[in-house]
This record gives C-alpha cells, structure tokens and sequence, in this order.
C-alpha cells in the first residue's frame, strides 16, 4: 500500500473513531476471532472473555492459538481473525511490506526494574556464556524477523559478539527448551510461561535476558486488526480499547490471581506463573519509535516511519 493511502486512510479512521467511553448502551453485539501466541501478554483478553468483560461491552469474542505473531499478522489479512496480537517488530515488518494493519491496544511491556520474564537459553554445559559465545551459532525464535529476533541480535552485540554471524530459525516456543536440551540449536529465547519452566530446568541454564539491550521501558506487543475492519467498526473497536484498558488494570493489580489463566486456557501444562509481564493500558508513542528506529537500524525494515502511521486515532484518546 502506497503510503499517502495508508495516511489517507488513518484520516477515514480518525473521522469516524469517537470517545472511547461513549460505548453506547444500545449497541449490537459483535462478533470478533482473535488471536494470540501462548504467552503472559494474552491474559488480559482472556480474563474479558471469563468475567463477562466482553459480553457487557457488546462483544462476543474468542481468541484461538497461533503459532507466532507472523501468523497472527497472516490471519487477519486473510480474514481469519478480525482481530490478532504481534510483537511490535513482526507488526513493523507488516508495514514496511504495506499491509493494511493498524494497531488498537497495547500488548506486553518490558520494564527493566522488574525481574525478567525472558530469557536466552543454553544447554547447562554449553560454554556459552557472553554475546561473543555466540558467534556462529544457531539461536531459536518463535519467527525469524521477530521481535525475538531483534532481541537476539541486540543482546549479543551488547555483549562483546557479532550479531550478523549468529543463525536464527524459527521454533515454536513450546519446543524451544527441548531442543536446546537436546542439543538441536545452540540457544534460545523463551518467555513466559516457558521461561518460568527453563528457569527449573536443571539441563539449561539462562545467560541473559534479551529484552534489556533494547531499552529500559518499552511495548513488546499490540493488539491489531486490519484498516478495513477498523473503517467499517469504529464502534466495536473503541468497545475493544475500553475493554483491553479496564482488562490490562485489573490483571497489572492482580497478578497472583491472574497467573494461571493463559496455560489453563490454552492447556498448557506449566506451574502458574510467579513473575509476570507488565501489560500496557495506553500506547507511549516516543518509546514505541525508538523500537521502531532499533528495527531499521538493524535493517530488519528499510527504513524507519512514523509510528502514529499506524496507530489506531481513537487509542491515543481518553
């Protein structure tokens, strides 16, 4: 998509997006498929669904597992789901390739000052230990060009290696741990629910944690849908950022009650989580572009762009 369209377009949305709560009483329930990877970044849409949060709001809403953000990112330009979750970088490769995707809610946040929630794996006898152990090897993501990816590359560059040697390929998360302890790939990167499993594991052993050669304080993932959808269902989207707001509050207050709903909701046989991932309630466009300027600095995108290219106007209100 031309990007004077895509502009063009954010124009139409911000016409018809109005105040978030002016929810109105008498709207139509909306059916909204969505999708999210197996991690923390998810509970805060499952917890509407169970409380009823969605239902109150006019929202009859499910999510469905998906392997990675990248598939995320392909179901809803196929019409699969109206709605998805990515991490930020796979979202920025969707708009550098000019897919017609907007992001409504923020996802996971990293913050440094918490205990980590990530982590880079290796074989508990491997002599991997710093960024320059890691030259030549091969390093597990959930998809290449991913928000792991960029963590991956930047962590072993801030710690004395040569990221452009180093061999990603993609590996669901939930086989990342095996295939590390099976000696398959050399390291990997997993976050919860898997980290909390690697952390017990006594065949692996954490050297790092990724996410903090990219900032302090930063958004890992959004919620998205496509500008279509956006165009022709301002209500229901507004609906979604009020719910996704009130959600992400309660489950950042809540923690320890919370901790169990994602592997119980996707059947995942984990221990309930005891570090959690901060989840966002309002974008912070500044952070957000510094990652954006990361990801085309590491030419993972040709170039950098605005970040309010792709934000949703009405997520920026109230």
């Amino acid at each position: 998509m031309e990007r004077s369209t895509f502009v063009s377009s954010l124009g139409a949305l911000a016409a018809l997006s109005r105040p978030i709560g002016a929810l109105g009483a008498a709207a139509a329930p909306a059916v909204i498929h969505a999708a999210s990877s197996i991690d923390d970044d998810a509970t805060p849409f499952i917890w509407a669904i169970q409380t009823g949060l969605f239902s109150k709001n006019g929202i009859d809403a499910d999510l469905q597992r998906a392997t990675s953000g990248a598939a995320s990112v392909a179901g809803v330009v196929g019409g699969s789901f109206q709605i998805a979750k990515s991490s930020v970088t796979s979202l920025c490769t969707a708009h550098s390739r000019g897919l017609p995707l907007i992001w409504i809610a923020p996802g996971g946040e990293y913050d440094g000052a918490l205990p980590p929630v990530i982590g880079l794996i290796v074989r508990a006898d491997a002599p991997i230990k710093t960024g320059a152990d890691l030259n030549g090897k091969t390093v597990g993501v959930s998809a290449l060009n991913d928000f792991f990816s960029l963590a991956a590359r930047a962590w072993t560059d801030a710690h004395g290696g040569d990221s452009s040697t180093i061999k990603l390929t993609e590996i669901p998360m939930s086989q990342a741990s095996a295939a590390v302890a099976t000696g398959r790939i050399d390291a990997a990167i997993v976050v919860q629910p898997f980290f909390e499993t690697a952390k017990s594991d006594p065949k692996l052993r954490i050297i790092g944690d990724p996410s903090s050669a990219l900032g302090a304080h930063f958004m890992q993932s959004a919620w998205f849908t496509s500008t279509d959808f956006a165009a022709k269902n301002s209500a229901v989207v507004d609906r979604f950022i009020h719910v996704m707001r009130e959600a992400a509050t309660y489950v950042n207050g809540h923690h320890a009650e919370t901790a169990d709903i994602v592997p119980k909701f996707m059947k995942v046989d984990v221990e309930p989580l005891k570090v959690r991932i901060p989840l966002g309630v309002r974008f912070n466009p500044p952070q957000m572009q510094a990652l954006i300027n990361t990801q085309a600095r590491y030419k993972m995108i040709p170039v950098a762009f605005d970040v309010h290219d792709v934000i949703y106007p009405g997520a920026l209100r109230g």
